[in-house]
């Protein structure tokens, strides 16, 4: 796995400890990728157009794919999701869903939005750790990524 393309993203997450473990998964399957982290919808938004706070274009990387929680102060990520969707500069970017929930309704709210992908987050660590793994395997080393 030396040949392992690096991607970048961004979390959306507003948990501290879960938005640790994620990016630490993503880091460790690639050292060569990066993770940019902001705590709600609001300041996703704002990275991704480049705007203020997030308004430094040379600490600006487009994000290859986001990780979006559901549930956030301010913006959750469902309002964020339909935000992005109908932005056509940002709309091609895919969004996997993250959440504590798995009711149907939220599920196929999130797919008929647009999201890539929707991943319930494990209660325990080692089955957390797990799954970002696969998430990593998935978007790393089998899909195509838009450029």
């Amino acid at each position: 796995m030396d040949n392992l393309k690096a991607i970048s993203a961004l979390m959306v997450e507003d948990n501290i400890d879960h938005a640790e473990l994620m990016m630490d998964a993503f880091s460790d399957f690639n050292i060569k990728n990066t993770i940019a982290h902001v705590m709600d919808g609001e300041q996703a938004v704002a990275y991704l157009r480049n705007e203020a706070p997030f308004e430094d274009s040379s600490q600006f990387t487009r994000p290859d794919i986001i990780f979006l929680d559901i549930r956030m102060p301010r913006q959750g990520g469902i309002e964020t999701l339909k935000i992005i969707k109908a932005d056509p500069t940002l709309c091609v970017i895919p969004v996997v869903m993250i959440s504590t929930s798995s009711t149907a309704p939220e599920i196929e709210e999130c797919y008929s939005l647009g999201a890539s992908g929707y991943i319930t987050k494990p209660l325990q660590f080692d089955d957390f750790v797990n799954k970002m793994k696969e998430l990593n395997y998935y978007w790393v080393l089998t899909s195509e990524l838009p450029s």
